[in-house]
This record gives C-alpha cells, sequence and structure tokens, in this order.
C-alpha cells in the first residue's frame, strides 16, 4: 500500500478522535456546569451560615475581639499559605499521574505543613511584643496547631477534586461548615470572647479533615521521586510563592492599621473588608476548582476555551457586581440594620473597598488563566508586582487612618492595577486584552446603570432605612444591571445558552 493510500486510511481515524476529542470536551463542560451549580450549592450554604455567625457574633462581641484576631490571622494564614507548597495545584492541573508521585508530594505537604506551624509557634512572642498584647501568644500557638492538622487534608482533597468527586466534597462542606456555625454560636453565647470564633474554626478543620481522608480512600506510601514530580513541585511553588505575596498584600494594611492605629480601629477595618471580601471568595472558590481543569483540557481549543472563560467571567461579573453596586451606595444603612449603631462607622471604609470590590470580581479570575496555560512563573511575577502597588497604597493612606488606607487602595487598583492585570493576561495566551475589554465592558456599564438606578432610588422613591426598603433596592439594582447588560448580542447569546442548559437539565424531569 501507498503513502498516499497509508494517509487516506489514517484521515478517517483521525477524524473520529477528533470528533471523540471534542465530544469529550463538550461533555466536560456539560458536567463542569453540573459540578459548579453542586459546589456552588454548597459555597451558598457555607456563605449563609457564615453570615449568620458572623452577625451574630459581631453583636456579641466587641471591635478589640476581632481585632485580636486580624492580628493573629495576619501571621497565621501568612504562614499557612506555604503549607501545602501549592501540590494540590500541581495534582489537579497533571493529565496523568502515579501514585509514587502523589505519595512523594505528600510527604512534601506534610514536611512544609510542620514547617509552617513550628515558625508560627515560635514567632508567637515575637508578635505578641510587637502588637503589645500578651493574649496573642497563646492564641498563635492555638492557631499553629489548626495549621498543621488543615494542611494533612491538602492531598486527599485534591485527588477528590482531581476525580470530579465534587458532589462528596459539597457534602463534605456542608457538614463540616453547619457543626462549626453550632459550636461558634453556642461558644459565643458562653464564653463572650475571641476564643469562641477559634473554637468554631477547630471543629471546621477536624470535621473537614476527617470527612475527607475518609471519602477520598488515600493512603500514603512511599515516595517516588522523578523529574516529573519535580517539575510539579516547581509548578507548585510558584502558586506558593503567588498566593504568598498576594496575601502579605492583602494583609499589610491589618499589620499596619494595627501597629500605628490600634485594635479598635482595626476591627471596623477588618469587618468592613470581611463583609465585603466573603462572599466574593466564595463564589470565586468553586468555580475556579470546576474551570481551571477543564481550561486546561481545552488549552489547544482556542474557540472552545474562550467561550468557556467568557461564560464564566460574564456570570461571576453578572453574580456579584449588582450586589456590591447596592451595598457600596447603602452602607450605612446596612451596617446600621444589620450590624447595629456601633459600626456604622465602618461603613465609608466598606463604601471605598467596595468600589475596589467591583473590580476584583474581574481580576480574580487572571488565577484561571494563568494556571490552565501553565504560566506559573508569569503568575507569581504579577503577584509581586501587585503587592509592591499595594503595600505602597497602604502606607500612603495610613496618616489618614483606615479610611485613607481604604481610599488609596482603591485608587490605586482603578488607576494601576485592573490595566496591569489586562496587559499581563493579554500578552500570552488565547484570552487578549481586547478580548478582556469586549467580554467586561457591558458589565461596568450595567454597573453605571445600575447605581444611577439605585442612587435616583434612594432619593425619590424608596426608603433604605428598612429592611423591606433594602430589599427592594436590592432587587432594582439587580434588574437595572440585567436590563442594561441585556442590549449587548454577546450577553444575549450568553443567556440563550444558559436558558437552553437549564431546559436540557429539567427536560428528562417532565
Amino acid at each position: 500500500m501507498s503513502r498516499r493510500d497509508l494517509q487516506a486510511a489514517a484521515r478517517p481515524r483521525k477524524n473520529c478522535l477528533r470528533s471523540r476529542v471534542n465530544s469529550l470536551d463538550r461533555d466536560s463542560k456539560s458536567r463542569a456546569a453540573t459540578n459548579i451549580l453542586i459546589t456552588g450549592g454548597a459555597q451558598a450554604w457555607k456563605l449563609s451560615a457564615g453570615f449568620v455567625l458572623t452577625i451574630f457574633s459581631t453583636r456579641n462581641l466587641a471591635p478589640s475581639d476581632f481585632g485580636l484576631l486580624a492580628m493573629s490571622a495576619t501571621a497565621a494564614t501568612f504562614l499557612g499559605l506555604i503549607k501545602d507548597l501549592g501540590v494540590g495545584q500541581a495534582i489537579i492541573q497533571r493529565p496523568e499521574i502515579a501514585k509514587g508521585q502523589i505519595d512523594a508530594l505528600f510527604w512534601l505537604s506534610v514536611l512544609a505543613s510542620a514547617a509552617s506551624a513550628l515558625a508560627l509557634t515560635l514567632s508567637a512572642y515575637p508578635l505578641s511584643l510587637f502588637y503589645d498584647d500578651p493574649r496573642l501568644q497563646q492564641l498563635i500557638v492555638a492557631i499553629a496547631g489548626l495549621s498543621f492538622i488543615a494542611g494533612l487534608s491538602t492531598v486527599p482533597a485534591a485527588l477528590l477534586a482531581r476525580e470530579s468527586r465534587f458532589k462528596s466534597l459539597a457534602v463534605l462542606d456542608v457538614a463540616a461548615t453547619t457543626a462549626s456555625i453550632v459550636a461558634g454560636i453556642v461558644a459565643v453565647m458562653i464564653l463572650r470572647n475571641y476564643w469562641a470564633l477559634y473554637l468554631s474554626t477547630l471543629v471546621l478543620t477536624l470535621v473537614s479533615t476527617a470527612g475527607i481522608w475518609t471519602c477520598s480512600g488515600y493512603r500514603p506510601g512511599y515516595p517516588h521521586l522523578d523529574g516529573e514530580t519535580r517539575h510539579m513541585a516547581r509548578f507548585g511553588l510558584h502558586v506558593s510563592g503567588f498566593n504568598l505575596v498576594n496575601y502579605f498584600s492583602r494583609n499589610a494594611d491589618n499589620i499596619l492599621i494595627g501597629k500605628f492605629r490600634g485594635g479598635d480601629e482595626l476591627g471596623l477595618y477588618d469587618r468592613a473588608y470581611k463583609l465585603l471580601l466573603f462572599p466574593i471568595v466564595q463564589l470565586h472558590n468553586p468555580i475556579g476548582q470546576v474551570i481551571v481543569p477543564l481550561l486546561s483540557r481545552l488549552r489547544l481549543d482556542k474557540k472552545e476555551y474562550l467561550s468557556t472563560y467568557d461564560d464564566a467571567l460574564s456570570m461571576v461579573m453578572l453574580v456579584c457586581q449588582p450586589g456590591i453596586v447596592f451595598a457600596i451606595l447603602l452602607s450605612e444603612p446596612l451596617f446600621r440594620i444589620v450590624l447595629g449603631e456601633h459600626w456604622v462607622g465602618a461603613a465609608p471604609i466598606f463604601s471605598w473597598l467596595g468600589v475596589a470590590g467591583l473590580i476584583q470580581v474581574a481580576t480574580a479570575t487572571a488565577a484561571w488563566l494563568f494556571l490552565s496555560q501553565g504560566r506559573g512563573r508569569e503568575y507569581f511575577r504579577l503577584g509581586v508586582w501587585t503587592a509592591l502597588i499595594n503595600v505602597t497604597s497602604f502606607v500612603v493612606g495610613l496618616p489618614w487612618g483606615a479610611l485613607g488606607v481604604a481610599m488609596a487602595y482603591t485608587l490605586v487598583n482603578c488607576a494601576i492595577v485592573l490595566p496591569l492585570y489586562a496587559t499581563l493576561i493579554g500578552r500570552n495566551g488565547p484570552v487578549t486584552t481586547r478580548r478582556l475589554i469586549e467580554t467586561t465592558g457591558p458589565h461596568w456599564i450595567g454597573c453605571l446603570v445600575a447605581a444611577a438606578i439605585t442612587r435616583i432610588s434612594t432619593i425619590s422613591l424608596l426608603d433604605g432605612n428598612s429592611l423591606a426598603g433594602l430589599a427592594t433596592l436590592l432587587a432594582l439594582a439587580y434588574a437595572s444591571y440585567l436590563v442594561a447588560i441585556s442590549f449587548f448580542a454577546q450577553k444575549r447569546a450568553l443567556a440563550r445558552r444558559l436558558l437552553r442548559y437549564g431546559y436540557r437539565r429539567a427536560a428528562p424531569q417532565i
């Protein structure tokens, strides 16, 4: 048989293989949508339950208690970011991985967790001197133990995510969160101090770790070190490096305010920041957990990759931004009604940070792109530059207190960080800077329209000083946002795809 005949015979097999790959990608996208819904449901419960504990504890604890927790959390979480060296993300990313390689990464993460816990324990006394608060010493030592326990579940949790066992992870999240919230509320009523929230975290960590190990079935063995293992470790180090510098930039404000402005002002700033950041994190985490492996498989299919990312980015902005616009404009009545009169001082801080939150809803998805495209080194460099910019803004704003820090941080995010992200994302890979502008542009217009309608309504029509008025204004913000973006063809096409997907999901049940 001639070479031409062989090529002709092979062509149908190649076309068949390509068809199978495309079919698998479509199936993967369908499963990803289902997994996002499952994981999102668990995150919604975590968000709701966590909000209940936040409100209850805020009403029953003093601002200084939250300031003390913020002081300890800054060091604890910073060191905790190196407890797994990014090996969980490395395991999820790899198309194939051997048992010995998994074992090697597990023992590496255990050693890193132990080193992190030891470093945190040794830092307890110096930190108590730095903040001039002896209560910190015992609290930080207790948190160090939690850090080590939490690190033990990194690899089995990554294996559950790699195997797309998101239903099991969701059930575990709900169970651990429920136990934690119940324990936290009881502890707040009995102890009436910061140890109540520590006990809530202790219950969450123990229940979650035990459940993950039970469900995964993973048992560590003898490690196998080879070139691929070292490559995964390097990738994990880049991810871990980004997490470290990013966390430092996000918590340097707490350090500076706590040191130079005191625990009461830090407590106000911390509540404003956490109430804004918590919903954004709870939304991005489950989507990222599902979307990064999917984008990794679609990396060579530019059209599908762009479609998947555009849809995910649009949905995240749609869910978050109208609510943030509403909270920015009505921060004072929100804090007064929900948290109490003594927390109204945090409302201006929240409003300024909310503007930065509108931007971070979009920029946080950059991690999906850098990780799925294997751009670990660029991801780390972006984190370094962002950290330097943000910390500089904190120092500039510090003379004007917590509000000055929030203002400087927001202005820098608008003027420098957002363009920096857009430029570096578009430098390599299928998502260009122009594509980002085309995808996000309608949403920025939607924010302006929602802000204008909400503001006009508060002045002339509705009272924002009651729960009924706030609920109406929130619905109006979302409605006006949706109307604004519906004028763009790409957003109408997304709505049609979502409706078709919902119909296909519901059809078998009819």
